[in-house]
């Protein structure tokens, strides 16, 4: 009877039929955009688990985990900052421990090169930012040489090898000894359908111990009763609720004045958040914007302005502008579209290539002409001004000349990456290649960045 086994779907239930059929460590999912809410691992069933005796592993696996156009680094980024936020804040995973990235599919050669190798330089990104939460180790689920590409990178220091045997580099990886984890076929255990794992010999595979002390605040008695006392949103334009302690964390929602929160933690000056009452994080929000309230019913405050909710909207397409940006096939595409719509471009044509790379992210503006109307478009959107050195990617920076001569000196542009608080790669329409190129905030020689704009 295996003693390790990896489960796709709700178990906690069967916890103690697990434990006593021989069952010690079981696997479970986060999983940060599934449409099937039994495959991520709540804190309730962690605790089943725990009660029982039963060790926990955990394996985050996006909704298309299973397709190569899934992976790239902004993906890899977004994943990262969910399952580290989610195991520190929903679950108290202990630092130390490992979360596994999944790629569930045969990868070749050159989809391991150009899809899950920058996923994973993504999610090492991510995980390297101090945000005060835990520090995990990266696992690899994969094939054979997924597994020991991501390992020769550097990118995980952990790897589980799928049961597809008939996967690229399977019997070398298998017999190189380099697998923590090595996946068996589809069984049976104590009536829960899962896969059986077996542990290489000597390896520590990352999973854990739930210890009530490492659970976040949640029931004092009872289920479903938060401990802490509720807090209310004191921010007149609402509050922006995020996926973890930061802006660089994306938008879930926007909690309207007067809405009563339970606070479960703090992470600098980020406070994460209970909206149920149930002891279960929803996210965070700067504690700067709560007051303390007496239990009751909270005001259903003001409705959000419009700017808001246009901002939070195209704050969920960032990463797919930063793809965009990146890509040769995306920066093609906005220069035909850009070329179409204005007569003589490039000439004076970065707002239009810039409005041609939101479109293609699913960021609704119209095709528009002007550095300067542009910026005004997504500051009347709710863009944020970002100040000179603080810009990250998928922020846009614009800039004014004073100077009317030579014409066109104004400039608007989507930055894709940075080196630092001057250095950036952007995309623009003053290349004849489809490529980012170098662009430095201060100027160097162009006319300096007045400021960003970021939608948060």
């Amino acid at each position: 009877m295996a003693s390790i086994i990896d489960v796709s779907s709700t178990c906690g239930s069967k916890a103690a039929a697990l434990f006593a059929g021989g069952v010690r460590t079981v696997i479970r999912y986060y999983s940060r955009d599934t449409i099937r809410p039994s495959k991520r691992l709540s804190l309730a069933e962690a605790e089943q688990l725990a009660a029982a005796g039963l060790r926990l592993g955990i394996v985050h696996e996006g909704r298309h985990g299973d397709t190569a156009s899934n992976f790239d680094r902004p993906t890899g980024v977004a994943d990262a900052q969910y399952a580290r936020t989610y195991g520190a804040v929903t679950i108290g995973q202990p630092a130390g421990s490992a979360i596994y990235f999944g790629v569930d599919f045969d990868a070749s050669p050159a989809e391991i090169r150009d899809r899950v190798l920058p996923y994973f330089q993504g999610v090492a990104d991510a995980f390297a930012v101090a945000t005060g939460e835990p520090d995990y180790i990266v696992g690899v689920y994969g094939s054979g040489a997924t597994c020991k590409a991501v390992l020769d990178a550097g990118l995980a220091a952990r790897a589980w090898l799928a049961q597809s045997t008939g996967w690229a580099g399977h019997a070398a990886f298998l017999s190189s000894n380099r697998w923590a984890l090595n996946q068996g076929a589809v069984a049976t255990v104590a009536g829960v359908e899962c896969d059986p794992d077996t542990a290489g010999e000597d390896q520590d595979i990352g999973d854990f111990a739930l210890h009530p002390a490492a659970v976040p605040a949640g029931p004092a008695s009872g289920a479903g009763a938060s401990a802490a006392a509720p807090m209310r949103v004191n921010a007149r334009s609402g509050l922006r609720l995020r996926a973890g302690p930061g802006t660089e964390f994306n938008v879930a929602k926007l909690l309207p004045f007067g809405t009563l929160v339970h606070p479960l933690k703090s992470v600098g000056n980020w406070t994460a958040v209970d909206l149920e009452g149930d002891g279960v994080a929803d996210g965070f929000v700067s504690g700067a914007f709560l007051e303390d309230v007496s239990p009751g019913p909270g005001g259903a405050g003001p409705a959000p302005s419009a700017a808001a909710v246009h901002a939070i909207a195209d704050a969920v397409h960032v990463p797919e502008l930063i793809r965009q940006g990146s890509s040769a096939a995306g920066l093609k595409a906005a220069r035909q579209t850009a070329k179409a719509a204005l007569p003589g471009y490039p000439t004076n044509g970065c707002a239009a290539h810039l409005s041609a790379l939101l479109q293609q992210a699913g960021i609704d503006v119209a095709m528009t002409w002007g550095a300067g109307k542009l910026a005004h478009v997504l500051a009347d959107r709710g863009w944020t001004r970002i100040a000179i050195g603080k810009q990250i990617s998928g922020d846009v920076g614009v800039c004014f000349d004073n100077d009317p001569t030579p014409a066109g000196a104004d400039h608007i542009y989507l930055v894709v990456s940075t080196s630092g608080p001057d250095e950036m790669m952007i995309a623009d329409n003053q290349r004849t290649t489809d490529a980012p190129h170098v662009r430095f905030a201060t100027g160097h020689g162009k006319t300096p960045t007045e400021y960003f704009l970021r939608a948060l």
